[in-house]
């Protein structure tokens, strides 16, 4: 079988070049030839691509083999190159092979000729392999240089036998180690922390074992050689073994994962945040029905008590526990974002001074309170008696880390959030600020308790002296609530700083207006009481009755519709709890209005995920448990409303 063959000559002779194309033709070649004399016609000839092989004639006129060497390698070809000549000494030989030829020959000698070509094209096929190899091989370094480069991941070879630690550009920026310090198995060791050593070496000894497989993967903390910075390692890399099944090296790979270490903390934190509001607001609806009932009768009986009775101080007390019980349910929705907030404009100085009287006398005597308030703080919006309910929480917990004294400092200031400055807290995003700062120069805390800050009924103080709840109110006020963010800074000894960020409003202030409540008594209004449970019934209905109104009783939102229904007179105001069997509040309000349009509703909710939902269908709510007071000031007030406002009750704002 004929082989292809493409050949330039640089031949004067043509029958010269006739005895050269006879000779390959009679090796087996089929030879395509183009014959070129001088140094134009060989750069025209250069311009295909195409050619196998070149063979030039040592010396012709005007032109000679040197020259057109040099004109091959001008043009970069990398074609064959086989010099041929009349007479040809070792000399003249040796000097065309330095020019770039590749073979030579004497034209009285052209047995060698076929056996030169077909070796010149095994080794430009070989040359051409090689060269496409060392450009993939570039080429696959370049794509991983620029992995690297972008991934930030870090490279290692550990030879153990001898300590030798070879690491890469940022692998070094990994453990705080600067490019001309000299590193070892030492410094890596040095650099691991404290509580992770163990372990982390312990691993790496186990894949040193041939029998686990040489696989290492690792992830641990380590505290940089040279900037102390803490951060989060991960090490995944590969045991290579000799023949005695000894680790006589590892080579791997080291990423900075402290980024997604604090994500995977935050989630975690707040799919605990979330199982416990699931479980508060699974029981707030029941709790708070009792609260109710407890604390409504012990205020019915107060009212009826004269101030020297020996009976008004248990029935205070009474009542006392029933509004601590409901505190306590308000932190567990607070955090769990479950408790309905009423945001308002909060000038952040003023509601510092609002505070400053209770702060003293709940902190000990022998703790200093200290305010510095930036007159620039400026305002934000959220729920003023949540944020009031975080500063105490924060106090409590100040005072009880200063038990042999010290000073409380409240601080408020405007911040302004860039993104530089916002790599140095996660927490916050870039933004304008108002900081409410509250110091204290107590304990302080290790980085293990800062671990578990937020989390719910932790707690460090003594059994039956914290719920463990005041922390997990204040990040689901401030985070979950108020759109702010939390930043803690403690060491063991030198006390704790809580900075909360709120985000600022463009103005500086607003007043709230609070309309007073007026008169509560009722003027001759008749009010639909649907609500399932008894007890909550029973006296919603007497304080009612009491006051002058006349009351239509039903157990759920079914019954309430029939009463309407067949009631003779005027419906005024309904009353409904959202949770009810058979038909439910919000139904109940839906069919309602269909039937009686203009009639306000008053919703009565325990916090539930429901009332969130539809929110957008509530005239107004009263939370529960509430008092006699507050039922009959909401209830007033619907009523006045309607008398005045032409809006339809589902379009009414939500009163108080």
């Amino acid at each position: 079988m004929s082989k292809p063959l493409r050949l330039l000559q640089i031949e004067d002779s043509e029958s010269d070049a006739e005895i050269v194309l006879r000779l390959l033709t009679q090796a087996g070649f089929d030879v395509i030839s183009h014959r070129v004399e001088d140094a134009e016609g060989l750069r025209r000839a250069l311009a295909d691509p195409a050619w196998d092989v070149i063979i030039v004639d040592y010396h012709l006129p005007g032109f000679d083999a040197p020259g057109a060497l040099r004109i091959l390698q001008e043009c970069g070809r990398d074609i064959p190159c086989i010099v041929v000549s009349g007479m040809m000494g070792e000399d003249t030989a040796v000097e065309m092979m330095k020019f770039g030829a590749h073979d030579y020959l004497t034209k009285n000698n052209l047995a060698r000729l076929a056996p030169a070509v077909e070796r010149e094209l095994a080794e430009a096929i070989r040359r051409r392999d090689t060269r496409q190899a060392q450009e993939e091989l570039r080429e696959s370094e370049e794509r991983l240089a620029l992995a690297a480069e972008a991934t930030q991941i870090g490279t290692f070879d550990f030879h153990p036998q001898t300590g030798k630690l070879i690491w890469s550009k940022f692998a070094r920026q990994h453990f705080g180690v600067s490019p001309e310090v000299e590193v070892g198995y030492e410094t890596f060791v040095r650099a691991l922390h404290p509580v992770d050593r163990d372990h982390a070496l312990h691993n790496i000894q186990e894949a040193m074992r041939y029998e686990n497989g040489g696989e290492y993967a690792h992830e641990y903390r380590i505290v940089g050689v040279e900037d102390g910075q803490e951060r989060w390692i991960s090490s995944r890399g590969r045991v290579f073994f000799d023949e005695q099944s000894r680790a006589v090296r590892i080579v791997g790979v080291i990423q900075n994962i402290t980024e997604r270490r604090l994500l995977e903390q935050q989630l975690l934190q707040s799919q605990k945040l979330e199982s416990v509001g699931r479980l508060a607001g699974s029981i707030a609806h029941d709790f708070n029905n009792l609260l109710t009932v407890i604390n409504g009768y012990a205020n019915l009986v107060l009212a009826g008590l004269e101030p020297q009775t020996a009976q008004r101080e248990p029935m205070e007390e009474l009542s006392k526990a029933a509004m601590q019980a409901s505190a306590l349910t308000r932190q567990l929705l607070s955090f769990s974002r479950r408790q309905i907030a009423e945001p308002k404009t909060i000038v952040v100085n003023d509601l510092v001074k609002d505070y400053e009287n209770m702060l003293r006398h709940l902190l000990d005597k022998n703790v200093d309170l200290e305010l510095s308030l930036d007159p620039q703080a400026g305002a934000f919006r959220a729920d003023p008696g949540q944020i009031g309910q975080v500063l105490m929480n924060l106090a409590v917990n100040a005072k009880d880390a200063m038990p042999s004294g010290g000073k409380l400092r409240i601080e408020t200031f405007h911040c302004v959030v860039n993104e530089q400055s916002q790599r140095a807290n996660l927490h916050v995003n870039p933004g304008q600020y108002v900081v409410l700062c509250v110091t204290d120069t107590g304990t302080g805390m290790t980085a293990e308790v800062q671990s578990h800050l937020f989390e719910p009924f932790y707690t460090t103080k003594e059994q039956g002296k914290g719920t463990g709840l005041g922390l997990s109110t204040v990040y689901g006020i401030v985070v979950n609530q108020s759109s702010g963010n939390i930043s803690v800074s403690s060491e063991p000894g030198r006390g704790t700083t809580f900075k909360l960020y709120f985000p600022s409003l463009d103005f500086e202030s607003a007043a709230d207006a609070e309309a007073g409540s007026g008169r509560i008594s009722a003027r001759g209004e008749t009010i639909l009481l649907a609500e399932d449970e008894p007890g909550v019934r029973k006296y919603t209905r007497k304080i009612l009755e009491r006051h002058g109104y006349a009351v239509l009783e039903a157990t759920n939102g079914l019954e309430a519709l029939t009463l309407a229904r067949s009631h003779p007179g005027t419906v005024h105001l309904l009353l409904t709890d959202i949770i009810m069997p058979i038909m439910g509040g919000v139904e109940l309000t839906e069919k309602f209005n269909a039937e009686f349009p203009g009639v306000p509703v008053l919703f009565m909710s325990a916090y539930t995920d429901q009332i969130m939902r539809h929110w957008n269908v509530l005239s107004a709510y009263i939370q529960k448990p509430y008092n006699l007071s507050d039922l009959l000031t909401q209830v007033r007030e619907l009523l006045d409303r309607k008398s005045s406002d032409p809006l339809p009750a589902q379009d009414l704002p939500a009163a108080g």
